[in-house]
């Protein structure tokens, strides 16, 4: 059966932190020259010798369709041991490269033993869901290409809803749980899934060094104030929180929803949930709230918003917090989907991709015209092609809407008319048949092995496909020569040959004529 979807697909990569590919792709120098002398990173150059520089600026593309996504084993038959962080590609085999010189993030993880990542999703896709891994204390990325076997399941994600930043970009934030007894260097493997009839998967290589850093309240020090005088925040906007340290690495990016429920107290909202998320980099607060000698602690003071300062371990971090206006509602973005054809008599699975970057609920209305039908709801539907004398071509629209604004697409579908073979009638749902009887069915001939009706042949047990000559010529063979002005039979259509000719398919070849 054949599976259609929009020409676009969903790309995305891990962002933070940075997948291998991602790294590369940033630090450049594999345009010239030809044996990657120009690229800074010792790892990224041999990636690029190995595999060329596809794998760096398709930084977004390191994915494979596996349509049985649920199934384990189907994903591993697709990205074999040794292939894991280029998804099974070879032109993107270098980044699978055991390597002492690939860049490494530092991850703290916070009291829960969390760290946030975020995945820069340049197509983002709903649903889908998140599957994230760490190499096992015995992996050592230096020396071992990754394997299955290699990894352990710390964090499962079903749907989550993206942000669109500022800077244009979407991304999806998320917890990872990091095991208590786990520092040092590791590999953290991410698999991101759309929920779909295609079943695209990206899969990214992100290596880390987990470090664990116990601060004292008095060693906490103070960079700026939390909120400056006169920034305010109305329902609709979103703070937006970014920490990085002294060499540029961001530590935290995140942002705020301000609605009817928090409209008055989301300074403290925003300040509790960072102090909770990310408590191994940062405190919002005042010191010595109490006016104790000996309470160091950092509490967030409510009565005076901007008295509250943010403390970090190390003072040449840098803090900014900016608030981003509510921007007005958009029309839901919908992909291109490409024309397509059919034969008569058979079904195709296709899938629309659309996205709302206010993350409203999406509805798809389907206008389906006859000799078409289709099953399915929503962004998932199957096109069946009915019966017919000759080639059809008919418009198919599907409109997507937020609730407010609507986004139409347009595409063609053209049923195939299939010439039956001499004698051999069309199989038919409604028609009761005997033991013996042939039809033709999906360009293909069936006999009947016992009574049936409404079974139909390509997928019931009640018919036998038979191969038949016939007396308008043999079927063709792509090992036999053919003067001029044979006649054969291929796929159940007639043909003949305009001049000699030998392992040319007739229907696929203009030496061939179809009768």
């Amino acid at each position: 059966m054949l599976t259609v979807s929009s020409k676009s697909q969903a790309h995305a990569f891990m962002d933070n932190p940075k997948a291998r590919q991602s790294i590369c792709q940033a630090q450049g120098g594999f345009w010239w020259p030809a044996d990657g002398s120009n690229i800074p990173n010792l790892a990224c150059r041999a990636a690029f010798l190995d595999s060329g520089y596809v794998q760096f600026i398709q930084e977004h593309e390191i994915s494979v369709n596996v349509a049985d996504y649920h199934n384990q084993q189907a994903i591993e038959a697709a990205i074999p041991d040794g292939t894991l962080c280029g998804a099974g590609s070879a032109e993107k085999s270098g980044v699978n490269l055991a390597s002492p010189y690939w860049q490494k993030t530092e991850v703290m993880p916070n009291g829960d033993n969390n760290i946030q990542v975020r995945f820069n999703a340049q197509t983002p896709h709903n649903p889908s869901f998140w599957r994230i891994y760490l190499s096992k204390p015995n992996f050592n990325a230096s020396t071992d290409i990754l394997r299955w076997q290699d990894l352990e399941l710390v964090q499962e994600h079903g749907n989550i809803d993206f942000t669109k930043s500022s800077d244009g970009n979407r991304y999806y934030n998320m917890d990872v749980h990091i095991p208590a007894d786990r520092v040092g260097d590791a590999l953290l493997y991410s698999h991101w899934q759309r929920v779909d009839v295609v079943g695209e998967g990206f899969y990214n290589c992100s290596d880390i060094t987990i470090v664990r850093d116990d601060v004292e309240p008095d060693e906490w020090q103070a960079i700026a104030y939390f909120i400056k005088q006169g920034q305010n925040a109305n329902v609709g906007d979103s703070p937006w929180a970014r920490l990085f340290n002294a060499d540029g690495q961001e530590l935290l990016n995140q942002q705020f929803l301000v609605n009817g429920n928090n409209a008055e107290t989301w300074q403290e909202d925003f300040a509790a949930q960072l102090n909770e998320s990310y408590n191994q980099h940062i405190k919002i607060g005042v010191k010595n709230l109490s006016n104790s000698s000996s309470n160091n602690d950092i509490i967030f003071d409510r009565e005076n918003i901007l008295s509250n300062q943010v403390w970090v371990t190390n003072s040449n971090y840098s803090f900014t917090l900016s608030v981003i206006a509510q921007t007005e509602n958009t029309a839901p973005i919908v992909h291109d989907i490409t024309d397509f054809s059919l034969d008569e008599q058979s079904e195709t699975s296709m899938h629309v991709h659309a996205f709302d970057d206010q993350n409203d609920p999406l509805t798809f209305d389907w206008t389906v015209p006859a000799p078409l039908t289709f099953s399915g709801e929503n962004a998932d539907i199957t096109i069946t092609a009915a019966d017919v004398d000759s080639e059809q071509t008919r418009q198919v629209s599907v409109a997507v809407s937020d609730g407010k604004l609507t986004t139409t697409q347009l595409f063609n579908v053209t049923v195939n008319n299939l010439t039956d073979l001499p004698n051999i009638a069309k199989w038919l749902s409604s028609q009761a048949y005997s033991t013996g009887d042939k039809v033709s069915y999906q360009n293909k001939t069936y006999q009947a092995k016992w009574w049936n009706k409404n079974q139909q042949p390509s997928s019931s047990n009640t018919w036998n496909e038979v191969v038949l000559d016939n007396d308008d010529g043999p079927l063709w063979n792509i090992e036999t020569s053919y003067p001029g002005g044979s006649n054969v039979t291929h796929n159940n259509n007639l043909y003949q040959s305009k001049w000699w000719t030998k392992g040319d398919e007739p229907n696929l070849s203009e030496v061939w004529e179809k009768r």
